[in-house]
């Protein structure tokens, strides 16, 4: 489950960034801001979704 802050700090980001942000990369820029010590479970989360696209 996405912790609901995280996911309400994502979405004011990608809209103050405008159209080249997706809601992935939001959320993990949301989450590391206010815990920086999921860094790598946060690139892993990224790296998922690159391997998928493929």
């Amino acid at each position: 489950m996405l912790a609901p802050r995280t996911t309400w700090q994502a979405r004011r980001l990608a809209a103050d960034f405008g159209e080249g942000m997706d809601a992935r990369t939001a959320w993990v820029m949301a989450r590391l801001a206010r815990h920086p010590d999921e860094h790598d479970y946060a690139m892993a989360y990224l790296d998922d979704d690159r391997r998928t696209a493929n």
